[in-house]
């Protein structure tokens, strides 16, 4: 768990929440709702380097501008989010898109959370009609929030639909299926039935292999969002409480099939196109795939694991690109990068060497860095996790924080 630091932010005062609306009038009629910060674009900034010595201040400024942007007023979200946030049924309150992925960064990271925005949060969980157990999309990921927020009642009422959730009917992706319902059962903290949950975890695993080994049960996209790596990742958890082989067997099949997605030379056709290349995304793409390779060499010794991740790590090295985000940016590859290739027997006085020289260039005046960061389609600014800032400052907190941090889902 991560120690409590309270972090520098003004708080809104009393519980009416009248301050906080007060406030962010202000900013709608100013036009500052979501305002972005930059890292390097005026000469002289504070933030002219992203390192271990400018993070708290980023740190602070972030936390501040998340808080900032939340409009508890309005009815459809909290916090602004990419534009495919409008489009999904229940995207301003899901972990990937909404609220719940806002408010759970901030406690992640020992924030005080303002009890407003927890009970904006409770409240669009009590009114919502349908939505299904998933882990980013659904019902699975907002019940970890409100686990980690401290909303007991109201995470064991979502829980309890999870589980009750005709599981059949799901696919197997990590999104928005049965490998995300199993992520989020085991990264659930408190665990108020542990016999109860292994038997769940069992029976969506098993669940998993009989829709892979259907003829429909094909997975068509790459990525730990909707592809191979996320299934993979569920698998081998599941077979680590289980040992059962054949749960083995799947994870490395479906590692083999993102890699053949992603145009991985030894299992894709010739001249197939090098997307581990060109795509070093972690929602979509080779950093995913590269952190489910790092997980699965501790049970898997065939040759082309050590291969692929070494590829692929090089890759997401070597391409990190200029825009922010956790699924689809730079915040998810060195996230990623790190991961894979930050080792026990590493210099104390460098851990970081690996991801150091992108986070200097990402903070350098001619880099124009901004937090919050734009979301996937640079339409608007985003606080959500999946494309905006609290994703990056997820990822930057795991990169630069004070204390160690280990990266959710993975163990």
């Amino acid at each position: 768990m991560p120690s409590s630091v309270l972090l520098p932010f003004e708080r809104p005062a009393g519980r009416d929440g009248s301050a906080l609306r007060a406030a962010t009038a202000a900013r709608v009629a100013e036009g500052r709702t979501g305002e972005l910060i930059d890292l390097g674009a005026r000469r002289g900034s504070r933030f002219a380097v992203l390192d271990d010595a400018s993070y708290p201040q980023v740190r602070e400024h972030l936390v501040r501008s998340i808080l900032a942007a939340a409009t508890p007023q309005r009815a459809d979200r909290l916090f602004p989010g990419d534009p495919q946030q409008l489009l999904r049924p229940h995207g301003g309150v899901s972990l990937g898109s909404g609220a719940a992925g806002v408010l759970w960064t901030l406690a992640e990271l020992g924030a005080e959370v303002p009890t407003e925005l927890v009970d904006w949060l409770e409240g669009a969980v009590d009114g919502m009609e349908g939505p299904g157990p998933g882990l980013v999309d659904g019902l699975g990921g907002i019940a970890l929030a409100l686990d980690r927020l401290g909303r007991r009642e109201a995470a064991e009422r979502a829980w309890a639909e999870v589980e009750q959730a005709p599981l059949e009917d799901l696919g197997v992706a990590m999104a928005d299926g049965l490998a995300g319902v199993g992520l989020a059962l085991l990264e659930r903290a408190p665990l108020l039935d542990g016999e109860g949950t292994l038997r769940l975890l069992a029976r969506i695993a098993h669940l998993v292999v009989d829709k892979l080994e259907q003829p429909g049960g094909r997975l068509y996209r790459p990525g730990l969002l909707h592809g191979g790596a996320g299934v993979a990742l569920f698998l081998l958890h599941a077979y680590e409480l289980t040992a059962e082989q054949v749960l083995l067997d799947h994870a490395e099949r479906a590692l083999r099939r993102d890699l053949a997605h992603l145009g991985w030379p030894a299992f894709s056709a010739e001249g197939a196109p090098e997307l581990w290349r060109s795509r070093p995304l972690l929602g979509s793409g080779s950093a995913g795939v590269v952190m489910v390779l790092h997980e699965a060499m501790t049970y898997l010794d065939a040759p082309w694991v050590f291969q692929a991740r070494e590829s692929l790590a090089a890759a997401c090295e070597e391409h990190v690109g200029a825009h922010a985000g956790l699924f689809h940016g730079w915040a998810g590859t060195l996230a990623a990068v790190q991961y894979v290739r930050a080792r026990p027997w590493d210099p104390a006085a460098d851990p970081r060497a690996a991801v150091r020289p992108h986070l200097e260039r990402l903070g350098h005046p001619s880099a124009q860095a901004r937090i919050p960061y734009v979301g996937l389609e640079a339409a608007r600014s985003s606080a959500d996790l999946g494309t905006g800032a609290a994703g990056v400052l997820l990822a930057l907190d795991y990169l630069l924080g004070a204390e160690p941090r280990r990266l959710p889902f993975f163990w």
